[in-house]
This record gives C-alpha cells, structure tokens and sequence, in this order.
C-alpha cells in the first residue's frame, strides 16, 4: 500500500526546542507531507493537542522539562491508542529505545538521522491504516457473524455444519434444545458422541460417505422410533462445504415433518377406508342380493325344465350373466379392499394379486412367502406394499409384455423385502420415455410413506423392483415395535 502525500495529514509534535520543530517539519516538506501542525510543549497543551478531531501521527521527544516522552506516550495510549506514536530525540540510547518500543510506541528516530524520518513516518501512517482496515473488516465480519448465528439460532429446523472428521463446527439453538447441551459443550465435538447413532440411526455413515462424495441432498425423508415407540419423521438436507474442488466439511439442515407426515397418512387412511367402505358394501350389499337372485334363478331354472323346457336356453342365458356380474362385484369388492388382516393378511392377499393377474393376462404369476413369519403389520403398512406390487406387476403385464412375473416377501427379522421380478422388456423400452412415469413416482412415494425404499433394477432381460422397509415401523402395535 502506498501512502497518498496530498491528503492533508494532522500532526501533533512535542517539542520544547523551537529550532528542532522546524528540522522535524521541513524536513517532512521536502518529501512532500501536507501537514497541518499541532505544537505541544507540555502535559496541558499536549493533552489539548489530542482533542477532536484525534490527530493522524504524534511525534515526541524523549525529555522535556517537567514532562517526558514516555508520560505523553502513555497519555496516547490511554485516549487514542490506535494514533501512530514516534519518538523524536537526541537522547535516546538503546536501552530506552527497547522500553519504548516495549510500550507501545510505533518507532523511534533520533536527531541526528532526521533523514531517516520521512520513511519512518510514512511506514508508521500505512501501518496505522492498514490497522484501521483490518478493524473495520473484523467489525463487519463480527456483524455478519452474530447476524447469522442470530438467524439460524430462530429457525425451528436443526442446523449444524461439521468438519471432514465429524466434529461440529456450527450448531444451532434447536439442536442445542434438542441434545439439552450448551454450545461450549457441543462445538469442536465428534458428531457421534453429542448426538448418539440411536437419536437418528444411520446419520453418521451416511454424512461420512456425504462428505467423502461431496454430493448434495435435499429433502431426504427419514423415519425413526423413539423408546416411546412414537414415529418420528425427519427431512434431511446437507451440502458440503468445499476447499477448492474438495470437500472438507458439511452443512445439514434437519427439519422435524413428523405433523405433515401423519396429515398425509390421515389423508391416504380416508380414502383407504372409503375403499374398505364401497368394497364391503359391494361385497355384503350388492354381492349378496346378486347371490340371493342367483339361488332363486336356480329354482326358477329347475321348474322350467320340468314344466316349459322350451324357455330353459334364455333362463341359462340369464344366469351366465348374473354369474358374471357377481364375479365382477366380487373381484372389484376385493379390489377396494385387498388386505383383510384378519383373513391371511399381506401374504394372502399377494397370493391373490398373483393368482388373478394369472387369470386376468394369461401369463405366469407366482407368489412366494420366505423368511422368518410375518408379523401383524399395520394395516396402512400393508395397504401400500400391497399397492406396490399391483402397480409393479400391472406395469410388467401391460407394458413390459412379460410372459412371468414371481412375487417375493421376504421376512430378515428386520426388514421386509418385497421383490416383483419379470422377463418383460425394461422399463425404458416399456415406457418408450427416459423420465419416470406416474406409477414409478407414486410406488417411491408409497415406500416413503413406511420408511422405506424402492429400487428398480434392470438386469440382463426385464425388470426387478424391490421394496424395502424397516419392519420395526410396519409392526400392528407400538409395544411389538418397542419390543423389535
């Protein structure tokens, strides 16, 4: 940085010797100083000097009569202790000169080297503002600091940014409320020893691999349960922060989206239970007058054969219909209704899926059962996987022009896997598009919907769409999951 001579410069001169100012001040003009000048030569007028508006640079001799260049220098620090200090003496031996320096004051130049004092002057000016810049710089970066950490302090979500190693750098009010920590105690920790796997299973690992990718994610759902065995939802963002092109750390935004997601359940259980509603309507309303009408066509049938034989080919006829219609009642009542807990259950009801998509698009549909035994699953839970695999079979049938497709629950003890394997064509060729279609994107929302996953694979012929999920959020009662 260099110094701008034209500026006009404020200088306060402590000097007893008339004919030593006048050294110090021509010899500052000669290199071009536009200085205006504050004369001082003792305590009360040196003091008056350093009134508003402060001065640029004070310069002072060592020993005056009754007043002395260190008192002055400590006088500057004390009311303006940022203003350039510099001695100016012809009595200033080395020792002095340390103490001084010591002190506080900025340098030194002695009488007889008043060349020196133009460079001395100068250097002394930068480095003061130099100085002052800094201060503003770290006052602004202060400002922007407390207001940042003022924001993230008031929003509702879990904020906290940690380092390659895990260890937290920034970290919020909520999670602070929600670890029942103080910031001292959480910053500069492991991630792992403030925030325990059990809190938010899977955390650690997955920011470990986050980091060492250096990819972003939004929005990521995740379910947990709690010792209470409540079901909690959280929706995961992290970003990572980055040194050049590599990634040395990340920012997670964690926002609780357990009310949203129980708003979205209630909406899918009310239209689940209109289905149930319309399906067992069909089934104890319609079916069985349909049933009734079918029994006393039957009567009808076997008077005619004895008394009017002529009229029996539109009676048959009738009764093929009537057959069909409560067929058609039959399997649409199952349709709107296709779990019955208490009757088989998910296996059952997979079991069926199979046995009718047979029937239906003459091809080979199987279903097995492996694994340890199916738990009672939460009826909702059970609606969706069912779902899932009507969807991914009717794909494969329709679309995929497959000629089998097998079905697969596996049970581990602590997932469920649902697999729906066909020798169609591919989902890209079935689709004729590479963007995901409708149902591709409404089994990914349903497998959200139960905490779990769903991945469509393409191996060398047709399609394998697995589903899985954590079976600790599927069980029927909350004691059966605590228990898991």
């Amino acid at each position: 940085m260099k110094l701008d001579l034209s500026l006009p410069l404020t200088m306060v001169l402590l000097e007893d010797d008339a004919s030593d100012a006048q050294l110090i001040a021509l010899q500052l003009a000669r290199h071009g100083f536009n200085i205006h000048w504050r004369h001082a030569l003792h305590e009360e007028d040196f003091r008056r000097t350093l009134a508003h508006p402060a001065p640029d640079l004070v310069l002072a001799d060592y020993t005056l009569p009754g007043f002395d260049g260190q008192a002055a220098l400590r006088i500057v620090k004390q009311i303006t202790p940022d203003i350039p200090f510099i001695f100016v003496s012809g009595s200033l031996g080395e020792e002095r000169a340390i103490e001084a320096l010591k002190s506080g004051a900025t340098d030194y130049v002695l009488k007889d080297r008043l060349q020196r004092l133009p460079a001395v002057v100068s250097r002394a000016l930068i480095e003061a503002r130099e100085r002052r810049e800094r201060q503003r710089a770290q006052t602004a970066l202060e400002a922007q600091r407390i207001l940042l950490g003022t924001l993230i302090d008031s929003l509702p979500e879990i904020i906290f940014s940690v380092d390659a190693e895990q260890r937290i750098t920034v970290v919020n009010q909520a999670l602070l409320d929600a670890l029942q920590l103080q910031r001292e105690q959480a910053l500069g920790q492991p991630l792992a020893r403030v925030w325990p796997d059990e809190h938010f299973p899977g955390l650690a690992t997955q920011l470990t691999q986050a980091i060492r990718q250096g990819r972003a994610v939004s929005g990521q759902e995740r379910a947990w349960l709690g010792a209470d065995g409540a079901l909690r939802w959280f929706s995961l963002t992290h970003v990572p922060l980055r040194d050049r092109d590599d990634p040395h750390g990340l920012v997670c935004a964690i926002r609780d989206i357990t009310a949203r997601k129980a708003l979205e359940q209630e909406i899918l259980e009310i239209s689940n239970r209109e289905q149930r509603r319309l399906g067992s309507d069909l089934h104890d309303g319609l079916g069985q007058e349909l049933t009734g009408l079918s029994l006393l066509l039957k009567g009808l049938e076997m008077q005619l054969e004895r008394e009017h034989p002529q009229y029996l080919p539109q009676v048959e006829k009738i009764a093929g219909l009537l057959n069909s219609a409560l067929q058609s009642t039959r399997s649409l009542a199952r349709g709107l209704a296709p779990v019955n807990l208490e009757h088989g259950g998910l296996g059952h009801a997979l079991k069926d899926l199979a046995a009718r998509c047979t029937d239906i698009y003459a091809l080979d549909c199987s279903f097995t059962l492996s694994g340890s035994r199916l738990p009672a699953l939460q009826e909702a839970a059970a609606t969706h996987i069912y779902r899932v695999a009507q969807e991914a079979s009717t794909n494969a049938a329709r679309h995929a022009q497959a000629s089998r497709i097998h079905l697969e629950l596996h049970n581990t003890g602590r997932r469920l896997t649902l697999a729906i394997t066909d020798d169609g064509v591919g989902l890209g060729n079935a689709s004729g598009s590479e963007q995901p279609g409708m149902g591709l994107k409404i089994m990914e929302y349903r497998a959200r919907m139960i905490g779990g996953t769903v991945s469509f694979e393409q191996p060398a012929r047709g399609t394998r769409v697995v589903l899985s999920a954590p079976l600790n959020l599927l069980r029927a009662n909350p004691a059966a999951r605590r228990a898991n």
